[in-house]
Formats: structure tokens, sequence, C-alpha cells
């Protein structure tokens, strides 16, 4: 029994320093905080629903108790939505600092695959982040239904570190 309990703390620990690890750039350091959702988390919005009681998925990404993005549903539509100083866009090759335009929100229509990146606003710069997941649109029985799933996502602790799109 010692023996199950000891390997368990062992995968457990190995689990744990997998999902983060230590950075540096420009002097500072910090850690690019990785989590895996296995399953993957998902909302769902049920078309043919009268009274819609539509889904939220609340992410705290720098680990401070709030919530810094908000998934979800307007109608058919997902929106992924930032706290006051964090904001979304799009990455075409991976680099995520050298984006040009940000938002506080970003609509993800359904069929689409996007490279979701997030910049924090911080007092010691900016710190990048990114969004693994994806809208299809099924049925669900006989009713059409619009799906979100967030696979993984990462943030990164180290001020104007060059997180690209995909780092763990």
């Amino acid at each position: 029994m010692r023996k199950i309990a000891l390997a368990l703390s062992i995968a457990v620990v190995l689990c744990c320093l997998s999902a983060c690890h230590k950075v540096e750039y420009g002097g500072q350091t910090g850690k690019i905080l990785l989590k895996k959702y296995d399953p993957a988390l998902n909302i769902n919005y049920i078309m043919a629903d009268v009274e819609q009681h539509w889904d939220t998925i609340k992410l705290d990404l720098d680990l401070d108790n709030a919530t810094d993005i908000k998934i979800c549903f307007f109608y058919d539509k997902t929106y992924i939505i930032g706290s006051s100083d964090w904001e979304l866009s799009l990455t075409t090759d991976g680099n995520i600092s050298g984006v040009n335009w940000w938002s506080r929100d970003y609509q993800l229509l359904w069929g689409q695959l996007s490279t979701i990146c997030l910049r924090h606003t911080t007092e010691e710069g900016p710190c990048y982040g990114w969004l693994d997941g994806y809208a299809t649109k099924g049925s669900e029985g006989q009713v059409d239904a619009i799906r979100f799933y967030l696979r993984e996502t990462a943030y990164c602790t180290c001020p104007n570190y060059p997180l690209k799109w995909g780092e763990k």
C-alpha cells in the first residue's frame, strides 16, 4: 500500500512539474503556466431552446483568484471576453508579442480553428498567453447545437517574454 501511495505521489509531482517551467527574459524570471483539459472543457448552445440558459467557461490564467477570460455564447456566436486588463487577438505565425491589434473580446465562428492569443497588461509590462479551442456545429439528437471546446491554455508570468502560440 505504501508503494502505491509513493508511486502516486511521484506521478503527481511529475505531472505538476510538466505543467509549468521557468523562463527568463530581459533580466526577469517567470513561469509558463500550462493547463491541459482532458477531456476538453465544453459549453453548448442548443438552437431550439425557447428559454436559453447559456453556459460560460471562466478562466483564471494568472492564478490570482479572479476571472481573467470568459468564454460564452451570445445566441449562436461564441465569444471570448477579457477582463479589464486582458486583451485577445489571433496570430498567423505563432508570434504573440508581434501581434499588431488587440481587443477585449473576440467572436469565434463555428468551424473556425483559431490561434487565440492573450495579452495581460501588468505594472511590469505585458504578459502573454494562448488558448487552444474551437467551435463546432453539430446535432444533439434532432436539435442543432453549437459547441465550444477548450483543450489547453498557457500563460507566461514573465513580462515581455516573447511567448509563441503552442509553446509549453
